[in-house]
């Protein structure tokens, strides 16, 4: 079988999956991969797919959870174009708020953008907007900038006055492949929209989920809200500020009196139900929503406002009135601030989209145990295929520490002192740059305060984006420095730290969920909804999967070399072990920082000797 591959010859792990993801379609079967990080899943889906989405006529989306990885999507499907000579159309399509020109309302942040976007396009007061209806799209300026990715689109619509959401709409109308965000096809809330205004059908679609381990935690927080006393304040100032007449008062002494009655000095969160409030939430709801809303907008037009807790407060009410049994809902008081959580469980009301696709592809680095998958997505009809990782087991080395644990009982101001030492004696025993992966911020601080290491760069809590990429640039520039940050953030998954930057990976504690009611609810429901599997399910296989794509950061080709340490005696348990066993070989040393020092040794001898060779072959 000739397939769509941009490159001269898949490797051979590629060319089996290329094979397994066509068959699957060929039966309309959803398929879920399972690859460890480099073995080029982009590359092989995006080729089987596409090969057979053009033989019956179908589109292709290629979805993933982050901006950051469209980029090599976008490379794949254009070096097959041009490779093959198609003539296909693709769109790469991000969020409306990242590429929007209109400086009235680009700095608005989150839901309270789309709010004020969509006003002032109702309105006619967008001129971007305006323009870009009777935009012609079809030409090859237009064409580049599409398939070149959304940053060369914010360009051209910069270029031509045009709002960039919108024509790249326009053209993905008569694209064939889409890449884009979960959250345009997974989103209840913007799916509809979203398929009308690019003229696309789920029906014949064949969608590749990218980063699949994350599909449900995407989709619980498209339905998750909380409501504070600060935030009530808050709104309440804004209405003031608009001499709006809204009282809020109602709703600030319904939450206090909540707190007061469930809780206690001794238990400072606790389950509430919908009849908890209802004397206070007696009403037109729907009509207070709206009210609410309209209110929200005049605020953020009138002050020139980035954000409105008025339209939080909307989106809250509208939540906690729609939650049903997949969600929970608890009240918590935390050094004397009160908030109510809706916390979405299991995303019902978001899944249905899988089974309407005409196949999906789900693949992922950490996609173990795959009937796990398989069960939660409502697919248990669907194949899996595991693939074992394609570059030299020579390369890679990994250790368990057992000297330590982050457990909670077990942490300490000393213990973490004697951690800090212990990854300065690891980072002597490396020849280059090493990143340090923590379950969390108070382990990480805990820690990070005591290496005594000059090039160390750590991430801090509440980092924004442009500040995340920045400390990401100075670590890769420094070589032979330390990266201290979180596993399950920003910096551990979908990142690329290229040119094995990273020659070692400490794994610092397991990130499992903290014991709150909400993790207590979900293992509830899951027992119940999963046939008492929910302990892997909620707590378990989510920590092990964020620990692994911390630890697979290094090695990204057949080139790469590194160590990885799993610095938690835990790492040694059985059902631990075994989840990480999936991925990673786990060695046995008495002493690991000695073996860590033989095994840069060995290396050098290799290269050393591969180096000599080469001069030699040279001179021949």
């Amino acid at each position: 079988m000739d397939y769509l591959f941009r490159f001269g010859k898949p490797r051979q792990n590629q060319e089996s999956m290329l094979s397994d993801i066509y068959n699957a379609l060929e039966q309309r079967h959803d398929i879920f991969i399972n690859a460890p990080t480099g073995t080029g899943k982009t590359d092989a889906s995006i080729g089987a797919a596409l090969t057979f989405a053009l033989k019956r006529g179908l589109d292709v989306f290629f979805l993933t959870p982050k901006i950051s990885q469209h980029k090599i999507a976008i490379e794949a499907v254009s070096g097959i174009k041009k490779k093959f000579e198609l003539d296909f159309g693709f769109a790469d399509i991000v969020g409306k708020r990242n590429i929007c020109i209109n400086d009235k309302v680009n700095a608005i942040e989150s839901d309270a953008f789309y709010s004020a976007c969509e006003n002032l396009v109702k309105s006619g007061k967008c001129p971007y907007f305006s323009k870009s209806k009777n935009f012609d799209v079809a030409n090859a300026k237009m064409a580049n900038a599409m398939e070149s990715g959304h940053n060369a689109l914010l360009d051209y619509s910069y270029d031509n006055g045009v709002c960039a959401y919108e024509i790249a709409s326009k053209y993905a109308k008569n694209s064939r492949v889409i890449i884009a965000g979960y959250s345009h096809l997974l989103n209840p809330f913007n799916r509809g929209t979203f398929l009308k205004k690019i003229g696309h059908s789920i029906e014949n679609a064949i969608i590749i989920w990218d980063e699949a381990h994350n599909l449900i935690n995407i989709a619980n927080a498209y339905f998750s809200t909380a409501v504070s006393e600060a935030g009530i304040d808050a709104a309440e100032k804004e209405l003031k500020a608009i001499n709006s007449s809204i009282d809020l008062d109602y709703l600030k002494f319904a939450i206090k009196k909540l707190a007061a009655k469930k809780l206690n000095a001794n238990m400072n969160e606790a389950f509430v139900e919908k009849s908890d409030m209802t004397e206070f939430m007696e009403g037109e709801y729907e009509k207070l929503i709206d009210v609410l809303e309209k209110a929200g907008l005049e605020y953020i037009q009138a002050k020139n406002a980035k954000r409105s807790s008025i339209l939080h407060i909307a989106k809250f009410l509208r939540g906690f009135l729609d939650a049903d049994d997949s969600m929970a809902k608890i009240v918590t008081n935390r050094n004397g601030r009160i908030r109510l959580n809706v916390s979405c469980l299991y995303p019902d009301r978001a899944l249905p989209i899988l089974q309407e696709a005409y196949a999906n592809v789900f693949m992922s680095a950490t996609m173990e145990p795959m009937s796990m998958y398989s069960e939660m997505f409502g697919l248990t009809g669907s194949e899996s295929k595991s693939y074992s990782s394609p570059f030299p087991k020579p390369n890679r080395i990994a250790f368990v520490d057992g000297d330590f644990t982050t457990k909670f009982s077990q942490r300490s101001n000393e213990q973490y002192a004697k951690m800090a030492k212990r990854i300065e004696e690891i980072k002597e025993s490396i020849p280059g740059s090493v990143a340090v992966f923590f379950p969390s911020f108070t382990v990480l601080d805990g820690v990070s305060r005591h290496v005594n290491f000059p090039k160390k760069h750590v991430q801090r809590r509440d980092m924004a984006s442009p500040a995340t990429e920045a400390l990401l640039n100075r670590f890769m520039e420094d070589d032979g420095s330390m990266l201290m940050a979180v596993m399950g953030g920003s910096l551990s998954e979908g990142v690329d730290y290229k040119n094995n930057s990273i020659k070692g990976i400490v794994i610092v504690g397991i990130p499992l969920t903290a014991p709150d009611l909400e993790l207590k609810a979900k293992i509830a429901y899951f027992d119940k909804r999963f046939e008492g599997r929910g302990m892997d399910y909620a707590y378990i296989v989510p920590a092990v999967v964020r620990a692994v794509q911390a630890a697979g950061r290094a090695i990204r080709n057949e080139n790469d070399r590194a160590v990885l340490i799993f610095m938690d005696k835990r790492y040694s348990w059985r059902m631990y072990r075994a989840a990480i066993s999936n991925s990673i070989e786990i060695s046995e040393s008495k002493d690991y920082v000695k073996s860590i020092r033989f095994f840069w040794d060995l290396n050098d001898v290799v290269d050393k000797v591969v180096s000599g060779k080469a001069n030699k072959d040279s001179h021949k």
